[in-house]
Formats: structure tokens, sequence, C-alpha cells
């Protein structure tokens, strides 16, 4: 047991948990608003929404079922690990009289019970409140934070956009120099030591949603989609070769205001992950997606 000090009028002993935070800081789980595709294109809509959350929020708090207060981000610490800015996590305790013992300082918040800590660096002491969570709901707020450094894919198309051809197959392919997995880990002291689950988030295949009708405002649309990040085009490949990233769109934007029709294009990341405990699994899927627009129009035809 360590030292003892006064704080806000209660008497507060420091239990010092051995192991040390060689890493970063909270964990910065922003909110990132994801696309809504036109409802007359797909109906489809993506989304999470992610939240800063500083270590010393004492407020306690969770979106979307995910806990973000107190839960910190980075390399987790390792017991016996030193370094010159390293920080020393201790959990705060009291005297409770009416059962005549220490015990911790605890609060319920939305049905979440966290325990205040102190974390120490250098001469910097804060306090933060740090919640109780399993493997699996600190997986979810590592996940969120991996989604928020996933890359918004942009798409190739040969022929390009302005030159697409009814009935003739357009491919299309995102840069495959990002088509790798992302992780991300959360973590948080407890009083045996670190809790800690690590997300990884790999990109599994490319989708394309696209308006095509003839009418004006039609609602008719047409999708298709592709293992991997797609076959990028090139010349020597000749007229012959085929992709399995490809749509053949079947009518001309001719008739659309802008002469174009509008779509999607997305990369589905399957999302695994793994904690200190041995536990692990897996997350449902994220998509991030962009717009694209198309020029699609009609060979002419010589007579005489």
């Amino acid at each position: 047991m360590g030292h003892v000090a006064h704080r806000d009028g209660l008497e507060v002993e420091y239990m010092a948990l051995h192991f040390r935070d060689t890493g970063g800081g909270p964990v910065r789980v922003h909110r990132v608003i994801l696309l809504a595709v036109l409802s007359t294109l797909l109906g489809l809509f993506m989304g999470d929404v992610n939240r800063p959350a500083l270590a010393s929020d004492t407020s306690g708090g969770s979106s979307a079922g995910v806990i973000w207060a107190g839960v910190q981000a980075g390399t987790p610490p390792r017991s016996g690990s030193s370094g010159g800015s390293a920080c020393t996590w201790r959990m705060l305790v009291t005297f409770d009289s009416g059962i005549g013992r220490t015990t911790n300082i605890s609060r319920v918040v939305s049905g979440i019970r966290y325990d205040l800590y102190e974390r120490r660096c250098g001469a910097v002491f804060t306090d933060v409140w740090i919640p109780r969570l399993s493997p699996s709901q600190l997986a979810r707020s590592a996940a969120v934070s991996a989604q928020a450094r996933l890359p918004v894919p942009v798409a190739n198309f040969a022929p390009v956009a302005d030159s697409v051809v009814v009935k003739l197959p357009v491919w299309f392919w995102v840069e495959s120099s990002w088509w790798t997995p992302v992780s991300a880990t959360a973590w948080i002291p407890t009083a045996f030591g670190t809790l800690w689950a690590r997300t990884t988030a790999t990109p599994v295949r490319v989708e394309f949603w696209t308006q095509d009708d003839a009418s004006p405002d039609g609602p008719g649309t047409g999708s298709t989609s592709c293992a991997g990040p797609g076959r990028p085009w090139q010349v020597a490949l000749g007229d012959e070769a085929v992709s399995a990233c490809s749509y053949t769109f079947a009518h001309s934007s001719g008739s659309r205001p802008s002469g174009r029709f509008v779509g999607v294009v997305g990369v589905e990341w399957r999302i695994s992950w793994t904690s200190s405990t041995g536990a692990g699994g897996m997350l449902p899927s994220h998509t991030t997606a962009s717009f694209v627009t198309t020029r699609v129009g009609e060979l002419q035809a010589l007579v005489g």
C-alpha cells in the first residue's frame, strides 16, 4: 500500500499497480459521420459515430453501445517496464468505516461501474475514471479507433468515368498500396494488471453501386462486388482481358439532368479481435465508401 493523502475531504490511500504506461494517453475516439447514400440510388446508409474522449474525463460515457470514457489507446504497458516518460497508474481507495477496511472509490454511470485511478506522469497527476469492461467490450472500443483510421476508397475506371459506353464492361479498382490490415489497441488498468484488446480490420472486397435507368429520375440501380482491390487496366492487356471487378451499364446517363449517373464505391473491412485474456473473435464488418459519377454514352452507328 502506498502513501496516504487527503483529497476532497476523503482520506485516500494510493494502491500502486505494478506496471507502467510507456505508450500513449487517452483513446481518441473520433465521431466520424459516414456516407448516407442517395435514397433514390440504394437506400444504403453506412455510419459510425466516434467521439473524442480525454483521459481526465470523469463523466463516464458511451455511444451506440461503445464505451469511450477512460479507455486508453496505443501500446499497453507491461509489468516492470520503465522509461523516462513512463506513467504510473494507481487505484485510489478510501477507508470505509461501515465495513472496517479500505475500499476502492467507484461510481455507476449509465449502468457502467467506474473506478477512480490516478495517472502520474512525472510531476503531473491526473484522476481518471476507468470503466470495468469485459475483453469484448474493450474490443468494440478498439474497433471504433481502427475504423477512424481506415482510408476512404478512391476509384479508378477504365474507360475513364467520363467516357463509359453502354453494354461494354467498365473496369474499376482501388489503390492496392493501402490494401493492408489496420490495427488498433485499447486498454485499461485494473487491480490485476493491464487488460487490453486489439482489433484488426482487413479489407476483403470492393463494392460498386450506381444509378442505371433510362428515365430522368428513375429508381433503377445496379451493383456488383469482387474480392480484392480490383485489377488495374493496362494497355498491354489488350481488348480481350477481363476483370472480376467490372460493371456493364444497361442505359445511357444522357436522360439525367446532370448527364451523369451517381454511384458509390465501397470497401468492406472484416474486423477480428484478440485480447490479453486469450479471448477473441469477430466483430461486425465495416464499410468505407465514396461517391463517384459516371457519364455513360451510346455508340453511334455510321450508315452509308
